[in-house]
């Protein structure tokens, strides 16, 4: 059974769950930024195991929320974008914007020629919690939608892909 994107008329295409029959190029180029992030997010490099030195050291373009700063970001090449941090004594929470960069004009996995959407984009949120000599907990919660000031810097044809996409 063959697994299709969803595309309802009028609006985006969009991939969601784990078997959502996206491109493996675009999966590739998202996990080119998702996999470093990724051990940053749930292994960081910081000694000391302080919510805001977590916040510091996480790698991508940092975003204010506001319309106007959105349009200095580029996504030329597809990135990270790190918005809405926040932190306590003991938690840190962030979110999470990834967008693949454009397709290489490349045949798909399968060998026959691409049709699909040039770029893809996923986001979700982090908190995670930190408790005396050891390693913060990190839970990933996934959003259903991306901020629009992001999603619309990126192509016309680009494509939401839910977080759980990328998982594995």
């Amino acid at each position: 059974m063959a697994v299709l994107p969803v595309v309802l008329a009028g609006c985006r295409t969009e991939y969601r769950g784990y078997e959502s029959g996206i491109d493996g190029v675009l999966w590739r180029q998202i996990a080119s930024f998702e996999d470093p992030l990724s051990r940053s997010l749930y292994q960081p490099a910081v000694d000391d195991n302080e919510p805001s030195a977590y916040l510091d050291a996480i790698e991508g373009l940092r975003w204010d929320r506001s319309e106007t700063s959105a349009t200095d970001l580029d996504f030329r090449e597809g990135g990270v974008v790190i918005y809405g941090t926040s932190s306590t004594d003991t938690t840190a929470e962030l979110s999470v914007f990834i967008a693949s960069g454009p397709r290489p004009d490349v045949a798909t996995d399968e060998g026959v020629q691409y049709t699909g959407p040039s770029t893809v984009f996923t986001c979700y949120g982090i908190k995670a919690d930190f408790q005396p000599m050891a390693r913060p907990s990190v839970d990933r919660i996934i959003f259903d939608e991306c901020p629009s000031a992001l999603v619309e810097l990126l192509s016309e044809d680009a494509a939401f892909a839910s977080g759980e996409v990328f998982d594995g």
